[in-house]
Order: C-alpha cells, then structure tokens, then sequence
C-alpha cells in the first residue's frame, strides 16, 4: 500500500495495511527525534525509519520585505507586529478602534500575489508517493481578531457586527483566492486541504455556538466548498474544546477534525465517537500535554493504543498526538515510541475488510 493510499483510505473509507501517520513539530523537537533514532537526517528519521503518511506543500512568501526589529519583533504580511516564539503572538492591531466598514476597507492588508503557490519540480518528485497537504493555512479566525485586538473585537460582534463581517470578509477573501492560486497551480497534486483556526479553550468555545454560526460558519463553508471542487478531502484544526460544533463543522463538509485535545473538556474521545460515530475522520488524539511529555515509553504505548482503539473504531482515524506542534519538552524517545506502536498495532478495527 502506498503512502497516498493509506493517507487517503479513512476519508474512503478504504480498508488498509495500518493506520496512517502524521507529524507536526518544532524544528529543534525534530532534531532531537532525528538524534534519539540514530539517523542521518530529518527526512530518514521521518519518513525512513518512523514511516509517516503525509507530506505538506505551502506557498511561499515572495513579496515586499517583512520588517524585523533588534528586540526579535517582526511585522507579518497583515501588518500586525508579533513576537515570542515560534509563531509569536500579536503586539500591535492595526485596525483597533475601526468604526466604519470603510475604514477597513480603506487597509490593505496582506495580497495573495505576494506569493509563489506552483510547487516546483523537487518538491512535486518529493511528495508525488504521499498524502499531499496544501492550500494554506487560512486562519480567518486568528487573522481577523488580530487585526482589531482580541477584546475589541469580541465587543463589536454585539456592538458593531458591520465591522466585524467587513473584517471578516477582508481575511476570508484573502485566503479564498490564495487557495485557488494554489488548487489551480497545480492540479491534482493536493490531496489534502488543512485549515487552521483555534476555536476552542480548554473548556469551552472562545464564543457562543451561536455566534460561531453567524461570523465563522459561512466562510468555512465557502472554503471546504472550495476544497471539494479541486478534489481535496478536508481537515480542520482547533485546538480546545470544540465539541459544540462538530456537528456543523460535518455539516458543511469538513471530512476530518485534529487535533482531538483529549484534556480539554467535553472532549473525551470515547463520548465524541459514541455522537459522531463514522461521520468524520478523528485526527490525532494521543496525548501530548501529559502522556507524552511525562509518561514511561510503556505509558505512551498504553495510550497509543487505547486511542487507536477508540478513535479507530470505526476505521476513520489518522494517528497523531493532541497538539499539532511537538515541542522541545517531550522527550524525543516518548515520540518514536508512539510512532512505532500505531505502526505494528492493528487495533480492534479490521483494517483490511
């Protein structure tokens, strides 16, 4: 079974050899990977000796230089200062204090043909045996309150919602067309589209369901919508407790959820399987804040399977942990572990029927 066949059989509901793998991570936690399991570099550590599913194109940036500043701040495409590490997080917000829906038509913001979306020939050799990722990352929802400043925009939804939809739309448009740059670019090349956009806390919604339904649900549609007319099953990340809107997420043809944060609540991964049953593919799951940054490679074993068990019942699970991004603090040797369990563990699904 190829790479691309396994990565593809949850959403066709296919049978296969094993359950398909994915890995996300930092830079300096994939060093240290590469290290733990004795390899030369990071591509024989991952897709040699792990054996991993999927690879991911992204556009690349080629447009007017981003400013970087001595105290490691940098401007990103939207014009929004960031700092911290790895992504960062928002320090300024160019459109705080935006009353009108022509103010924020009046900011530029960011322009997709300040990307290169082909993917060039080594890349296309390099992915055309796996599970292709693509489109990008389209975080309407991170781009949109940044753009005003949490707080702020969180009031206008009930105060000012004109502005909110304006700014909405500003974000939504962007990626919608960056999207079709990339499906258009190269055809057929992108099995996967994957957007992300963190809905959830640890115990709720950051917002209402109600007006989840109302800002956010109509421009996902039009994304997954999208998606689906170039031949691309669909993948939504949040982090949190999501589990209200699962359902619509189904709805309106998101085929798979990651990262399944099993700590958060309300996501209990034997009560998401006993509603949603074979209605999407569950993406992840494995725990990372506690199995596997504590756990004995015993433990992280244990939890491999019980989740496999779980999430896999009916056949439609792809194995990764509960966070889309390893750090550095999970022990290098707690991930080979799990990798190297869901590789020779069938669960209790019969695969190959």
């Amino acid at each position: 079974m190829t790479h691309k066949e396994r990565g593809l059989a949850p959403f066709l509901r296919k049978g296969m050899d094993r359950f398909p793998m994915w890995y996300g991570a930092a830079r300096e936690t994939t060093e240290n990977v590469r290290k733990a399991a004795g390899a030369a570099t990071d591509n024989e550590a991952l897709y040699g000796l792990i054996d991993l599913d999927f690879k991911s194109v992204q556009a690349r940036y080629n447009g007017p230089p981003l400013e970087r500043f001595e105290d490691g701040t940098w401007m990103n495409e939207w014009g929004v200062k960031r700092g911290g590490v790895y992504y960062g997080m928002a320090l300024s917000h160019p459109l705080a204090g935006a009353e009108t829906v022509a103010e924020v038509k009046a900011y530029k913001g960011a322009d997709p043909s300040w990307y290169d979306v082909s993917i060039p020939p080594a890349m296309q050799a390099d992915v055309k045996d796996y599970c292709t990722i693509g489109g990008y990352w389209s975080p309407v929802f991170h781009d949109s309150e940044e753009l005003m400043g949490l707080e702020e925009f969180f009031v206008n939804m009930y105060s000012n919602e004109k502005v909110v939809e304006a700014i909405i739309e500003k974000c939504f448009a962007f990626y919608y067309e960056l999207n079709r740059r990339a499906f258009e670019a190269s055809p057929g090349a992108i099995d996967v589209f994957w957007t992300s956009n963190d809905f959830g806390s640890q115990r709720s919604l950051l917002i209402s369901p109600e007006m989840w339904r109302k800002f956010f649900k109509p421009p996902l549609a039009k994304l997954m919508e999208q998606a689906k007319k170039y031949g691309c099953v669909t993948v939504i990340h949040s982090c949190g407790d999501i589990h209200e809107i699962i359902g619509d997420l189904i709805d309106i043809g998101v085929d798979a959820i990651n990262p399944i944060q099993v700590g958060a609540e309300n996501m209990d991964p034997v009560k998401l399987v006993e509603q949603f049953k074979d209605h999407c593919v569950f993406f992840g799951g494995i725990d990372e804040n506690h199995i596997l940054k504590f756990g004995t490679q015993k433990q992280v074993r244990d939890e491999t399977r019980r989740i496999i068990d779980t999430l896999g019942k009916y056949g439609r699970y792809i194995v990764a942990a509960s966070h889309d991004v390893l750090l550095p603090e999970v022990p290098a040797e707690n991930i080979l572990a799990m990798y190297d369990e869901a590789k020779k563990y069938p669960g209790i699904f019969n695969l190959k029927k």
